[in-house]
């Protein structure tokens, strides 16, 4: 499966009846000056997405031009767990930002 078919796949799953909020935590994952950071944390990965992306204005609009950022991926934790059950690598923006404007 492709990783944008698991990105709206998941997109489908929240808006599901299946969806049972607090089961995952979505966690928005990028490098900032070389540094893997969290910059957004979630319920849905909507919200991640919105809140990775408002991170990253606020970054740009800083006019600190000596930071590398760059981000990269929305990692799904089941809450209780340490490690990650799957990742969305952010190269599908396009996807969340028409399921948000929806």
């Amino acid at each position: 499966m492709t990783n944008k078919t698991l990105l709206i796949n998941e997109l489908d799953y929240i808006n599901s009846k299946d969806f049972k909020l607090g089961e995952y935590i979505y966690m928005g994952m990028a490098e900032l000056n070389g540094v893997l950071v969290c910059v957004s944390t979630g319920y849905k990965i909507d919200y991640c997405f919105k809140k990775m992306e408002e991170f990253k204005e606020n970054i740009q609009s800083s006019g600190d031009f000596g930071v590398k950022f760059k981000l990269l991926r929305i990692n799904k934790i089941k809450v209780g767990e340490t490690t990650k059950c799957q990742d969305f690598n952010i190269n599908n923006l396009d996807i969340i930002k028409k399921h948000l404007l929806k």
